[in-house]
């Protein structure tokens, strides 16, 4: 008896040590839920109402437990017996509660089951059913409400990594996934520093942000593998073979551009969670041909860990053809916009938005319209104030009347939307319906199942055509597309200059490179990589550096001057005009540590092309700051040529200034005197028209008092020789 209690006792010991040792493996994140919603708090309204959060679970991921915490405040005319909150994930009933009206502030806890999880996004869905009385009811009374409060909701989850396929069709959707939580991070290993090998790196780092999409991914550059994360190694089949020799890792020849993807040799053992992807070639133009091909991998194949390319066809590119940007004189489908057959359904429908983007140097001219043609269908019996609602950039511009009681398929509804709506960048088209049921007899049940409104595929939209002509510096433009870097998608004549080749400002590249490309939706096939002023260069320019290494030419330049005394720009009065006056006062200063400085101006090496500059006072400072600019908070805030920007994680403070001088660009960069005067001065087109037409009436007038004093003169000699 004694004897199996003991084998009991030490069963149970190894139990829990392997139990012990199976969480301490788990790794543990715990995400903010307004992070993953648009907004902070949401409302519930109405007798029934839902509210969905998408929660993104790699593939790499084995979601081993989940807790979800959150907060909630009810409207106190709400029936307890006839109230509920339902919390659902993936469609499945999880928990659910009552909403009292005597207790209206609550807090809960739900262990949310693991099996539920799949591998893709998830949907989280709160939904309500709401009344204030047993009788009939206004079913969007304003009593009916629940908000919850996203700010203080969590989702914690513990979850194991899955070991790495050893398969370059894993690079795409496993690897480098864009559902990857808080961030992506990858190391690049590089065989040396030189500017053909770093610019060869910077497509790596180009194509790998890519893959992430919009979530952010952090670069860091080293001489050996960092343990932990993955990592990247590139350069020639010299310096990778000898490498992995010492790493007790053995290759085949490479015979050509090459990839593989193998685990994270790490010691004597190997960490089978994180990756090795192998970047290389016999020169420099191999390893640029596998790069390339690394980019355009997005298929589930090759299934292979290995390959050897010989030769990548790219497509042809063309200017502003860059993510969801919109050609003039086009007509786009809403389906090529992302928008496909859309239903709303009842009375409380949520509205439906289209992206798209113009270029950043459009001149939007006044009275020119954009076209929207609208194919619709809506069902019967809705009221004849039914109504579907358009906004641009969230303000209302349209309304088209739902109002025939048989409903209606409605073809080529045209709608035209003054331009003076929309802004370069970034725009946002929404629909909102607003569908009521038709009920006629107080207290009859309103049949809300018919109220449908479909916004089909085929329907379009179409922008006038407009001249490419900007007024810089703008700073924002270059948060919001990367403009003017990608006038050409793929970073055609731009160049990256990095004032000394330490590995913190080569990371520092890679990040902002990393930026552009998920705001551009390109690879930065074209950009080029120099350590050396480049004085004779005609491009778009990005510097990147300390302010000790940054050259004279560049310091006289900034608007926040870097020279031995520095001019310091400090706003004084904000007009109604939305115009600061700036005093200006010269210092012996400079940059301290633990901040950094964003600038835009014109580029000292051509007229009307940009440069870009990040500075700070120290490389790692530098780094830092490539890091923060990836903060969506920060690029919001970094506005006009000069952007000050505290290097305090994880709430970055920003000051924003326009202190420089204004210069002009257009669609190839310098433009006309012309163009520059009509765009400053629009009242010039009046003034040419109004001159145009003195002139044209002037010489008319001219020309017929002319013509009739001939006829009076030839009049006269006629009745004299009668």
């Amino acid at each position: 008896m004694k004897a199996k209690s003991v084998f009991a006792l030490i069963a149970m010991y190894f139990l829990w040590l392997f139990l012990f040792l199976q969480v301490a493996e788990a790794e543990v994140i715990k995400l903010p839920l307004y992070k993953l919603s648009p907004v902070k708090a949401m409302d519930l309204k109405c007798s029934s109402a839902a509210a969905e959060i998408s929660i993104a679970i790699p593939e790499r991921w084995k979601v081993e437990k989940a807790v979800l915490e959150f907060s909630y405040t009810n409207s106190t005319a709400l029936l307890p017996n006839r109230s509920r909150m339902v919390v659902r994930l993936n469609g499945f009933p999880v928990e659910q509660f009552s909403l009292n009206p005597q207790f209206p502030d609550k807090s809960a806890k739900i262990v949310l089951p693991e099996l539920l999880f799949d591998s893709g996004y998830n949907r989280l869905t709160f939904e309500v059913a709401q009344h204030y009385t047993n009788e009939c009811e206004d079913t969007c009374a304003k009593e009916l409400w629940t908000t919850l409060k996203l700010d203080q909701a969590f989702l914690e989850l513990q979850y194991s990594l899955r070991p790495v396929p050893q398969k370059l069709s894993s690079l795409d959707k496993f690897l480098f996934d864009p559902k990857i939580l808080p961030y992506g991070e990858i190391n690049v290993v590089v065989s040396n520093t030189k500017e053909d090998m770093i610019t060869n790196v910077g497509i790596v780092a180009s194509s790998i942000a890519k893959k992430f999409d919009y979530k952010k991914v952090i670069f860091t550059v080293s001489k050996d593998i960092k343990p932990g994360v993955d990592n990247v190694i590139v350069g020639e089949s010299s310096f990778i073979t000898d490498y992995l020799k010492q790493k007790g890792v053995a290759l085949s020849e490479i015979k050509g551009p090459f990839l593989k993807v193998m685990s994270l040799p790490a010691g004597e053992k190997t960490d089978t969670q994180h990756m090795l992807l192998v970047i290389s070639g016999k020169n420099v133009d191999e390893v640029k041909l596998a790069a390339e091909t690394m980019s355009v991998i997005s298929l589930p194949y090759p299934d292979t860990s290995e390959t050897t390319i010989s030769e990548l066809t790219l497509p042809d590119i063309t200017l502003y053809g860059g993510r969801q940007t919109i050609v003039p004189n086009k007509k786009y489908s809403f389906k090529t916009m992302d928008f496909n057959d859309y239903t709303f359904k009842g009375f409380n429908s949520m509205s439906k938005d289209i992206s798209f983007r113009l270029s950043p140097d459009f001149f939007i001219k006044p009275n020119q319209y954009a076209e929207i043609i609208l194919t619709t269908a809506y069902g019967a019996g809705m009221r004849s104030d039914s109504v579907l609602n358009i906004l641009i950039n969230n303000v209302h511009v349209s309304a088209i009347r739902l109002d025939n009681q048989n409903g209606a398929i409605i073809e080529d509804y045209k709608i035209n939307i003054p331009t003076h709506m929309f802004k370069v960048g970034s725009n946002l088209l929404t629909f909102e319906p607003i569908m009521v049921p038709s009920v006629s007899k107080n207290c009859e049940l309103p049949q809300d199942r018919s109220l449908f409104l479909t916004i089909f595929g085929k329907s379009s939209m179409k922008f006038p055509a407009m001249p490419h002509i900007v007024d810089l510096p703008k700073l924002e433009l270059f948060m919001s597309s990367g403009f003017p870097v990608t006038r050409w998608p793929d970073g055609f004549e731009s160049l990256l200059y990095l004032t000394n080749a330490n590995l913190d400002n080569i990371a520092a590249a890679f990040n902002l490179i990393g930026l552009i490309t998920q705001k551009n939706g390109y690879p930065l096939f074209e950009t080029k990589f120099t350590y050396t002023n480049p004085i004779n260069w005609k491009g778009e320019v990005i510097i990147i550096g300390d302010t000790g290494t940054l050259p004279d030419n560049i310091k006289k330049l900034t608007p926040l001057k870097l020279t031995a005394k520095s001019v310091i720009p400090y706003p004084v009065v904000k007009s109604w005009s939305d115009e600061i006056t700036i005093a200006l006062s010269k210092q012996t200063v400079s940059i301290s540590e633990g901040k950094g400085a964003l600038m835009e101006f014109q580029s000292p090496y051509a007229e009307g092309r940009t440069a870009i500059l990040l500075t700070a006072a120290t490389t790692k400072d530098v780094f830092a700051l490539s890091d923060a600019l990836l903060d969506p908070n920060v690029q919001g805030d970094c506005k006009g040529d000069l952007s000050l920007i505290d290097l305090t994680p994880p709430n970055f403070k920003v000051n924003s200034l326009n202190v420089g001088g204004r210069y002009f660009a257009g669609k190839s960069g310098a433009t006309s005197k012309l163009d520059m005067y009509l765009y400053v001065y629009p009242w010039l087109y009046y003034v040419a028209i109004g001159l145009a037409v003195t002139v044209i009436g002037s010489t008319l007038y001219i020309i017929l008092k002319a013509y009739r004093k001939r006829r009076l003169n030839v009049g006269k000699n006629t009745d004299h020789s009668g």
